[in-house]
């Protein structure tokens, strides 16, 4: 495994990144946590087929990841997944907006199950072909970046169009003056073009610091060393001792089995 990265190139390097990841725990451990148990369900904690996905490998360009944010089947907020500043990022906002859009609408919309979820992709220059990295749950647990829950929770979207009442008659407008006819139809137009927001860090944004902790940067390291560091310096004293002792043990290993194999070549000859 690559300093850095995760990328993989061989069982050993998946295996430390499951065992290193809270995420994984989470999702074996506690992934119906948060749905409600009145509701009836095939998957439970004690019948569900887990499965391992592997993708291939490819560099990823962080300014080009975005996280968005779909409510009752339509998307409600778009935003970077980077929370670091852009610049280039600035002129391109109706572009990715459209690039979303179109994506969900063709892709998602009509085939994912839930109506709430939150996807990750990520958006290559040009900017015209998404690339569907990761679907999250519509919950807490999901961290909502450049969003807020509340926000994302309390803000007004239109009405699905599903179609016209039978039970009242259709009623004319009245008559009106050319101007507010005009003025009636820039707030209809201003309301049939409701499109979600592209939210990008702006440069003085406090997410834009680069001396900010990175997001989930606990995540990044074995969890024995997050505990050990959870306890204070007198636990990250004791995991230095206990790590110490462990490389002394390993080194005392190595020596005797290069012994052996000295030996074991000295008979040969």
């Amino acid at each position: 495994m690559k300093k850095n990265s995760m990328e993989c190139s061989s069982a050993n390097d998946i295996y430390l990144l499951l065992k290193s990841s809270d995420f994984v725990t989470h999702d074996l451990e506690h992934a119906f946590d948060d749905t409600d148990p009145n509701t009836e369900q095939d998957l439970t904690k004690e019948n569900i087929k887990f499965v391992l996905v592997l993708r291939k490998w490819f560099k990823v360009n962080p300014s080009c990841e975005f996280r968005c944010f779909v409510r009752d089947r339509q998307v409600v907020g778009i935003c970077q997944r980077d929370l670091n500043h852009f610049d280039f990022l600035f002129p391109l906002a109706e572009k990715i907006r459209h690039t979303v859009m179109e994506y969900y609408e063709r892709v998602l919309k009509d085939t994912f199950p839930d109506p709430d979820l939150v996807f990750d992709i990520y958006l290559p220059n040009p900017y015209e072909k998404v690339r569907l990295m990761d679907i999250n749950p519509w919950a807490p647990r999901t961290d909502p970046l450049l969003f807020s829950w509340l926000e994302l929770l309390t803000l007004a979207i239109p009405p699905p169009l599903l179609g016209f009442p039978d039970s009242k008659p259709l009623e004319l407008p009245p008559m009106s003056s050319d101007e507010d006819t005009a003025d009636e139809r820039e707030e209809q137009a201003d309301e049939e073009i409701w499109r979600p927001e592209v939210r990008l860090v702006k440069k003085d944004d406090p997410e834009a610091y680069s001396f900010n902790t990175p997001m989930y940067s606990a995540h990044k390291l074995p969890r024995d060393v997050v505990d050990a560091g959870m306890d204070g310096e007198s636990g990250m004293r004791d995991f230095a001792e206990r790590w110490k002792n462990m490389v002394e043990r390993g080194d005392g290993h190595m020596q005797a089995d290069e012994s052996e194999s000295e030996d074991e070549a000295a008979e040969a000859r």
